[in-house]
């Protein structure tokens, strides 16, 4: 072998070792992102079933009072008939 061919090898050897290295540390960093991403999405899960939880009973508070107003005003008796 020539110095010129055992310098082209190492020089393909030693960036093929950077391209590894690097692989390996954006794998490391896109396991962490996904780690990360599914903590908080698990968390927005979570946010929106209390939020869910709330508005059934918001919706039930509305319900009950929509019933005691119309007990109150008179709104569930039948409309009187048209006069003629």
């Amino acid at each position: 072998m020539t110095p010129e061919t055992i310098a082209i090898l190492a020089v393909g050897a030693a960036l093929a070792g950077l391209v590894w290295q690097g692989q390996r540390g954006l794998r490391a960093e896109m396991r962490d992102l996904r780690a990360e991403l599914t903590a908080r999405m698990d968390r927005i899960e979570s946010r929106m079933e209390r939020m869910e939880g709330r508005l059934a009973e918001l919706g039930d508070r509305v319900s009950r009072i929509e019933g005691m107003l119309h007990l109150h005003l008179g709104r569930n008796e039948e409309p009187a008939a048209p006069a003629e």
